[in-house]
């Protein structure tokens, strides 16, 4: 069976996905929308010429236009947003009133918890499936979380860690912009949800930081973000006792950004600056980007991932590690690829009907163990290491 796709957003994740889900998608038609109309189009060329295929078709549209976008939305069977995450709260209920399924790669996890979930009858009875946070982190780091889970008869703790990095930590942060700044600044700010003996807590972002060895990366850093669990810690409490995110960085980063944190420079509270209400967060966001683009420079993702618990009645502890690159022979970046391949699995899983029906927690979406086959079938990359100490 085929089926109808609409991505909206032609920017760095949303190509990806359409490539994605061209080749392992079962895809019928492709439908790429931007409010760019050139963007649009010039990506979709892009993406037919890699497959030789002319299965990807662009479209204006605008993501602040209501009717325009529920348009947009009827002519598929899956929707998948890859705007940037603040419009993802709007554009998850239009899909509800249209009667389509929905993913995005980034929500509020709270809001979805709490609010939208009593719309789960409506999106049952609508036979959609509607989920949230489909990408890398919030993503695929969790269901790779729940494959260790699934390894182990009881599960102690889950510790993930990921990271969107320049092959080279270029200098002022040794960061290089692979997404939204605002996203980034977002993530940075707050408290991060994580599970802590068995219940939902929070901890401060950016604080914590410990190191973490990755083979030929050699000692990154890690440091709490918000967003990176996700859900989980709702649902999975009661089948394990820890279980939190942190973000990898190369060594200073989490230094310098908790000086410009503490300076003021990503307050989201308006100023007035010569008459003009502005927020610091809005010109750090103006700023900060053209210092770190670095268009010529590779990126890299890497993502570490560390269970423990008991298995046959043993102690038993796996970690799961890979390192991608930025893929020459397409041009997209590893973390276009990342996140838009795992955004293309939980994609295609709700097209066939793997994914429940309703308003669906993406660590319920499907089992960790589907989700890591699939990644391998896209030719990426994973690590398992094992340890277990057996009765003799």
């Amino acid at each position: 069976m085929q089926y109808k796709y609409a991505i909206l957003g032609a920017g760095m994740q949303g190509p990806a996905v359409a490539y994605d889900l061209a080749r392992f998608g079962d895809a019928e038609t492709i439908y790429l929308g931007d409010i760019d109309e050139e963007r649009a189009t010039q990506k979709a060329e892009w993406v037919n010429q890699l497959l030789q295929n002319d299965i990807v078709h662009p479209q204006r549209v605008d993501g602040s236009d209501e009717q325009q976008v529920k348009r947009f939305f009827e002519q598929a069977d899956v929707v998948i947003s890859a705007v940037p995450w603040q419009m993802n709260m709007r554009l998850i209920q239009h899909a509800l009133d249209v009667q389509r399924s929905f993913i995005d790669m980034g929500n509020d996890p709270e809001w979805f918890w709490n609010e939208f979930r009593k719309r789960d009858d409506e999106a049952k009875k609508a036979h959609i499936a509607l989920v949230p946070d489909c990408g890398l982190a919030p993503g695929m780091v969790n269901h790779l979380g729940l494959y260790c889970m699934e390894k182990m008869d009881a599960c102690h703790e889950i510790r993930l860690r990921c990271g969107g990095l320049p092959q080279r930590a270029i200098p002022p942060i040794g960061y290089k912009l692979v997404f939204n700044m605002i996203g980034v600044i977002s993530e940075y700010m707050g408290e991060a949800l994580t599970l802590h003996e068995g219940k939902p807590h929070y901890v401060p972002t950016m604080d914590d930081v410990e190191c973490v060895e990755i083979d030929g990366l050699g000692a990154l850093e890690a440091a709490p973000t918000s967003g990176g669990t996700s859900t989980a810690p709702y649902t999975l409490q009661g089948k394990v006792n820890e279980y939190d995110y942190k973000t990898l960085r190369y060594p200073g980063h989490w230094a310098a950004m908790r000086a410009l944190r503490d300076l003021g420079f990503f307050d989201d509270k308006p100023i007035n600056l010569h008459g003009v209400h502005i927020t610091p967060r809005e010109v750090a966001a103006t700023i900060i980007p053209p210092h770190i683009d670095f268009p010529e420079e590779k990126d890299l993702v890497v993502v570490y991932v560390y269970g423990s618990g008991v298995k046959n009645g043993a102690p038993y502890s796996i970690s799961l590690q890979f390192v991608e690159y930025h893929d020459d022979a397409t041009g997209f970046t590893a973390m276009e690829r990342c996140t838009g391949f795992s955004a293309g699995i939980i994609a295609h899983g709700v097209a066939m009907g793997v994914v429940p029906r309703g308003v669906v927690p993406y660590e319920q979406s499907m089992s960790g163990h589907t989700f890591v086959k699939e990644w391998l079938r896209r030719g990426m990359m994973l690590r398992e290491t094992v340890s277990q100490q057996l009765h003799p």
